[in-house]
């Protein structure tokens, strides 16, 4: 999965469906809702975009290196309205057409109140299932 986030999958069913990737494979987390988990920290941190071992991670996982150097790192990928790529700017011009001015949706949430949001279209429903909404309504 290398260059690709290494999240929590979330399918919408009923109920919502959840998996952790763990190396190359999708390991089922429903099973385990109301039983005892152990985790164990090993130490190592590995940078999820280079497999790097680093000392610290950046950004949701990255090495220091490739959180400076990527484009899947700035600020845009959270904030599109910052986002740089018309002007010229980018650093990875491949990666901002797949991921730059991707139609994106204005929405209103409904979790532990009403929340108003923005998200990439190919992120519905998957946004609204990691806030924990239970209702949701793309209203722009």
């Amino acid at each position: 999965m290398q260059g690709q986030l290494k999240k929590l999958h979330a399918t919408l069913n009923s109920p919502v469906e959840y998996a952790l990737p763990l190396n190359d494979q999708l390991f089922p987390l429903n099973p385990l809702v109301g039983k005892a988990v152990r985790l164990v920290y090993t130490g190592n941190i590995i940078c999820v975009h280079c497999n790097a071992p680093t000392k610290k991670s950046f950004s949701q996982g990255y090495c220091y290196r490739c959180f400076i150097s990527l484009a899947q790192c700035d600020l845009c990928i959270m904030k599109p309205e910052i986002c740089h790529f018309a002007a010229g700017t980018c650093r990875e011009l491949i990666w901002a057409e797949q991921f730059c001015f991707q139609p994106h949706f204005v929405y209103l949430a409904n979790s532990s109140g009403i929340k108003v949001g923005i998200t990439r279209q190919s992120q519905i429903p998957t946004r609204w299932i990691d806030q924990g909404a239970v209702q949701a309504l793309p209203v722009f």
